[in-house]
């Protein structure tokens, strides 16, 4: 007689959730599973929206925000679209292709995981609107435990809000998965005289858009032509994400009315960290390209090329950082992003090599915080807030520790972010005590909350419990092994005794578990960003502990590649269908590593776009004027005007005679995508003199067109450095208005991620006659400009 199936109950409808129940479902014989998911919230996805932001009801001076949750489905995820996935539902299949953006936004993010529910999980799978609030385990009689769910349901009623029947259900179920995820609830730290501020302190996560920023300035009684400091506490990705928030809304409302003008951003991190753009340098061989060329591609795809690891199988590696690692690392960072980068984007780093570092640094990726920075509208401190004073002005003096226990205070402060993160308490506030204590559970530790084995996904003691996406920064990749994991250790397991280990199986996870208790009693200062933080290591132990082949990279020869979900598909997955998704994803994975095609090209637009930013020394020569003009020119961001650009900065030129400012040029340099092809992008520059009272829109004078890849090039020194080269003409109706054919020549000079130098050589050709009739079609006239930091 066949068994029943295992039923399985899943806390969470998030990424984890989904496909812990997929996996139960679709990677074993028919029938093996009977998955129950349960989510407090009426739509999947959990911190990921499904909608965009309604921007309809925005006004310059919103009353209320626009969008309700921790995630603004506005912002783009901080890996490409190559990892934010699972190995068997292409980007392409949620999608049109050529509208699938490299880093999808949130709300894309949310509809990924919609389409996946739609494809894998039949509907009575999901219990939404069933918030979890109790469970039991049961263990007597000798049998193997069952687990008892209890949950209330939570009803929308007309105004959006919840509402929550108190009358209490409960089932049974086999088995339990833990995917209620580890970002529960914004965390708060406990700062001496923080309460006496709270009013004017706000989570990161409630600062994303221009109104989040408008209604906290509001509230604070910031008011235009006032004065203040707007600090940032915490470091890594989400201080350096708020830093630039608010940078980026002071530029952009300085650049229309001077309005906040005398407000200042600063930002407070414990230890030092580095900066990494989006975008990031690569140097794949291509077979029929003899010069040595580099390509912009996802930050992802560099650092998690196996090509970095030593050579033979890839070992995971968990543990306090040593100093010797930290050094390896920091010179690799070095290498990659340059001398220059490294001089504002690695915050704190001591010496270049980063010998003298006592901590491991921190990442944020950002591709505007760097160059905030060397334009000084952040200005970074390393050490820790130790109190917070309020005034009788009702701003506050912040006073700071240093690395080497100076104090020093920052007075005049008008808000404060705290960029601290998250806890998972909440997450798991549905445990039983007797399973808490089992797990070891800290309520007061949210690096460590529990001690498990198996890779963050179970505990020996508690074998019929699983965890899926329970660790700091969650990858989808390791959601979908740990889910692989938990559900092949309950497939094998005995329908009547439950699950059995062998001797040599309790001995390794005892020693995986002592490790990490290890770990969690190690002085703080060597701890990692993250305790589950090798990602390639994790991906490779899980698939060469469960015999999952690594598929290699389509036209790559030899080449290791990056490690991505895609590559992953476990044996349960050979179905044509799930196989086409994973040969799909990596097809265009190859397109984006070829040197020459539209995602190569858009990865250097972006680059060369973001490098800009800041503050530029110029000298200029000219057919017109004797002698060299010199003087400084600001890239200062602000938001796009137009909906269809993704980026814009005001270009402000001063010129300077005997020390003296002359005279004040300002164009419009703008990122978005091209006519021609969707999904490319191209820069614009626009004449930003067009009489604004008429109502003249900005014109466009020229757009630049990149001319190859980047070359590798050595400069005086014998340093490397790739150049790249483009052009562009001014609009044919300028150029008739004007009488004057222009063309542009640039040439960017690149050491790492970093402009070091450029130039801009425009040639002006006359277009119309004269009065007598005549015509000159040669040059007329040239112009040299040459910007260095």
């Amino acid at each position: 007689m066949m068994s029943r199936p295992k039923k399985v109950a899943i806390i969470g409808a998030g990424p984890s959730g989904l496909v812990a129940a997929k996996t139960l479902l679709h990677n074993y014989p028919k029938g093996t599973f009977s998955p129950t998911i349960f989510e407090k919230g009426h739509e999947i996805g959990g911190l990921w929206p499904i909608e965009p932001r309604d921007t309809t009801t925005e006004t310059t001076t919103p009353r209320q925000r626009p969008h309700n949750g921790f995630v603004d489905p506005s912002m783009p995820t901080n890996q490409s679209r190559f990892t934010v996935t699972f190995s068997d539902l292409a980007w392409e299949s949620v999608i049109d292709g050529a509208d699938i953006p490299m880093f999808p936004q949130a709300w894309q993010a949310g509809k990924y995981l919609q389409a996946y529910a739609e494809r894998y999980i039949p509907k009575e799978t999901l219990r939404l609107g069933h918030k979890v609030v109790g469970s039991t385990r049961e263990t007597s009689g000798g049998s193997r435990p069952l687990w008892t769910i209890q949950w209330v349901l939570e009803r929308d009623n007309e105004k959006g809000k919840s509402s929550t029947d108190e009358d209490v259900e409960s089932e049974t179920f086999d088995y339990l998965i833990v995917a209620s995820g580890y970002f529960s609830t914004p965390y708060t730290p406990d700062i001496p005289g923080l309460p006496s501020f709270i009013e004017k302190t706000f989570h990161s996560s409630a600062i994303h858009t221009k109104e989040d920023i408008y209604l906290m300035l509001e509230k604070c009684g910031a008011t235009k032509g006032g004065s203040g400091k707007l600090i940032v506490i915490g470091g890594s990705i989400s201080g350096a994400e708020a830093a630039s928030a608010l940078a980026l809304f002071l530029s952009s409302t300085s650049a229309t009315a001077f309005q906040y003008r005398g407000y200042e951003v600063h930002h407070i991190c414990t230890r030092p960290f580095w900066t990494i753009p989006y975008y990031l340098p690569y140097a794949a061989p291509q077979d029929d390209i003899q010069e040595k060329t580099v390509q912009f591609v996802p930050l992802d795809l560099v650092l998690h090329d196996l090509a970095r690891r030593p050579p033979g199988p890839v070992q995971y590696n968990f543990g306090p950082v040593s100093q010797q690692q930290e050094t390896k690392v920091n010179e690799y960072f070095l290498s990659l992003l340059g001398d220059q980068h490294a001089g504002y984007g690695n915050i704190g780093g001591g010496s270049r090599d980063g010998t003298n570092n006592t901590q491991p640094s921190l990442i944020a990726i950002s591709d505007d915080y760097a160059e905030y920075v060397q334009s000084g509208s952040v200005r970074p401190t390393i050490g820790r807030v130790c109190a917070i004073n309020r005034t009788q002005s009702g701003q506050a003096n912040v006073d700071i520790k240093g690395p080497d226990g100076e104090m020093i205070t920052l007075p005049n402060v008008t808000a404060i972010v705290t960029a601290t993160g998250f806890t998972p308490f909440a997450s798991l506030s549905f445990l039983p005590e007797d399973v808490l204590s089992r797990l070891e559970y800290s309520a007061e530790d949210s690096y460590f909350p529990l001690i498990l084995d198996e890779k963050g996904t179970s505990n020996a003691g508690v074998p019929d419990i699983g965890f899926v996406g329970l660790y700091r920064g969650p990858y989808w990749g390791v959601m979908e092994m740990q889910a692989r994991r938990v559900a092949e250790s309950w497939y094998r397991a005995d329908s009547e005794q439950g699950i059995q280990f062998s001797t040599e199986e309790l001995k390794n996870k005892a020693q995986e578990r002592q490790r990490m208790r290890d770990y969690k009693n190690a002085d703080p200062d060597s701890r990692g960003q993250f305790p589950m933080g090798d990602y390639v290591g994790l991906m490779e132990t899980f698939a060469r502990d469960m015999g999952i082949p690594r598929a290699p990279l389509p036209g790559a020869g030899e080449s290791l590649g990056p490690v991505l979900p895609t590559r992953y598909v476990a044996e349960g997955q050979g179905k044509p269908s799930m196989l086409a998704e994973s040969h799909c994803a990596l097809a265009s994975l190859r397109d984006t590593l070829t040197y020459d095609s539209d995602a190569s090209r858009t990865g250097l637009t972006r680059a060369i776009f973001r490098a800009l930013h800041g503050i530029w020394n110029f000298s200029r020569v000219s057919s017109r004027y004797d002698g060299e003009v010199t003087g400084t020119a600001r890239f200062s961001p602000t938001y796009p005007t137009y909906p269809k650009d993704e980026r814009e900065y005001t270009y402000d030129e001063v010129k300077r005679v005997d020390i003296t400012p002359r005279s004040l040029d300002r164009f419009i340099y703008r990122l978005g995508q091209t006519s021609a092809h969707s999904g490319e992008m191209q820069i614009s520059i626009l004449n930003s003199s067009s009489d604004v009272e008429l109502g003249e829109a900005p014109q466009i004078l020229h757009e630049l067109r990149f001319v190859g890849p980047p070359r590798l090039e050595y400069e005086g020194s014998g340093r490397e450095e790739y150049v790249v080269r483009a052009g562009g003409c001014m609009s044919s109706e300028d150029n008739n208005r004007r009488g004057f054919e222009h063309s542009y020549e640039y040439v960017f000079r690149l050491e790492g991620v970093a402009i070091s130098s450029w130039e801009c050589n425009v040639k002006y050709r006359k277009t119309r006659t004269d009065s007598y009739g005549h015509s000159d079609g040669g040059v007329n006239e040239w112009r040299r400009t040459v910007y260095r930091r």
